[in-house]
């Protein structure tokens, strides 16, 4: 993909200022910081274009995901129809090298370097539909919640056994009432993520292909749609499945260091999580999950190797679902080669 492109902007991005860096066949042609606004970008954008010859045609804009920070310069680019590719943190993390420093200035030189050295895995970006943008937020909110209640959980855990009854009894009084409203809050989310998916049609059908597979509940489903935009950023199983973080890898090197194949700590820890949650579902289910599980404990395998295996399947089953546009069936034999 290189190659469509003459000059790559690499963007460390900031509350409140955007560090840009102009590469040109891998030299460094401009580097500024502006402010995180839409005049600010559209003023170095025009000055640019002037200046460096970028544009919308010739120039692919990097940039590392960082939530709503995002925003201005996102809906700035997608309004002109730039191309955009949105990395992951980790990935520009394990990709750029080792640091002796750090600087913003720096970063973002990085950022448009590794965009134009890594053209084979560049993914441009697609702007999701406003009703996947409040699902996502929906679902951030949810999490955030979930996070308080763990908090919570864990004080009342420790007070117990280590504190008097007359301390435990203070503890309980302000934070059962707290776990109480957030059970309800939980509850209400969930509720507007089912009637969100319900009104849109696309999502209904999506959502109803996905949980068909068994174990998958609502919130995965939701979190899956966010994650892949409703699956129009990824055309492999695999790939996918590699950014859940569900396909182990070999260590080795020569013919003196082997280790035993683990998952990439590079992966969406979230969809991770919540695939691993599904999976103890499926195997509780009569299907395969559960005749795999039992056939592969019985052979002696480890039982969280098991059970990242599942998570695998229940990434490739809920792909082949959702790009056949057909239901899980549990007799069904499915291919492995490039659903």
């Amino acid at each position: 993909m290189q190659e469509q492109f003459t000059f790559f902007v690499g963007t460390d991005v900031s509350k409140l200022t955007l560090d840009m860096s102009i590469i040109s066949k891998g030299i460094e042609v401009h580097c500024t910081q502006i402010a995180n606004t839409k005049k600010a970008i559209d003023t170095w954008f025009k000055k640019m274009s002037n200046a460096t010859g970028i544009s919308v045609t010739n120039t692919l804009f990097c940039m590392e995901f960082t939530g709503i920070y995002n925003y201005h310069l996102v809906e700035y680019l997608d309004s002109k129809a730039a191309k955009m590719w949105i990395m992951p943190g980790a990935q520009l993390k394990h990709g750029k090298g080792m640091d002796r420093g750090k600087s913003d200035k720096a970063d973002a030189k990085k950022i448009a370097l590794y965009g134009f050295t890594h053209p084979h895995e560049v993914r441009l970006w697609k702007q999701p539909r406003l009703v996947v943008k409040q699902l996502r937020t929906l679902i951030k909110n949810r999490e955030g919640i979930i996070k308080t209640r763990h908090q919570y959980e864990r004080r009342l855990k420790e007070s117990k056994g280590l504190v008097d009854k007359k301390e435990l009894a203070i503890t309980k009084k302000y934070c059962q009432p707290m776990l109480d409203l957030v059970a309800k809050q939980i509850k209400a989310i969930d509720k507007e993520i089912k009637e969100l998916i319900a009104t849109d049609e696309k999502l209904n059908e999506l959502s109803g292909y996905i949980q068909s597979v068994d174990g998958v509940g609502i919130v995965t489903a939701a979190e899956m749609i966010v994650t892949t935009n409703e699956f129009e950023n990824y055309d492999d199983a695999k790939k996918l499945a590699c950014h859940c973080g569900v396909v182990p890898f070999k260590k080795e090197s020569g013919t003196s260091i082997k280790g035993r194949a683990s998952v990439s700590h590079k992966a969406n820890k979230k969809m991770k999580r919540l695939l691993h949650l599904a999976a103890l579902s499926a195997i509780k289910v009569k299907g395969e999950f559960k005749q795999y599980y039992e056939r592969k404990k019985a052979e002696g395998k480890h039982v969280m190797s098991v059970l990242n295996a599942i998570r695998n399947k229940l990434v490739l089953r809920i792909f082949a679902c959702v790009k056949n546009k057909r239901f899980y069936q549990k007799d069904y034999q499915y291919s492995l080669v490039k659903l």
